[in-house]
């Protein structure tokens, strides 16, 4: 072979080798400006998971006061309950007490009507 047909060959061998590297770049440079949207979607994704997150923990806070309130309304309920069923026990006594009263008054108020209560009559 000739050293011009080489060369030419070898000429045309590096310029083919010198497009597919441009070919490479121009894939290599539309992977990288694929790759930067992907990384921009992501940081907007992680803020907004972050604001989600906050979000949640702000709730998470709401129902603890929530349920904080709640165990104090149940408390002071039963608190309440036992009140009212010592209440009621204590009229319920009263009401026994008072008819024992009544009893001993109408039999006092007879034995005066009936003479007296020494039993001489005048």
């Amino acid at each position: 072979m000739q050293p011009e047909a080489r060369f030419a060959k070898i000429e045309a061998i590096l310029q083919a080798i010198a497009e597919r590297m441009e070919q490479a770049e121009r894939r290599m440079d539309r992977a990288d400006q694929r790759m930067d949207r992907a990384d921009q979607r992501m940081e907007k994704v992680d803020r907004r998971m972050e604001k989600f997150d906050e979000r949640m923990d702000r709730a998470e806070e709401r129902m603890d006061r929530a349920e904080r309130r709640m165990e104090k309304f149940d408390y002071r309920l039963e608190v309440t309950r036992k009140l009212v069923q010592a209440g009621m026990k204590l009229v319920i006594q009263n009401n026994v007490l008072l008819k024992d009263l009544q009893r001993a008054q109408a039999a006092f108020l007879d034995s005066l009507r009936k003479g007296g209560g020494n039993g001489h009559r005048r």
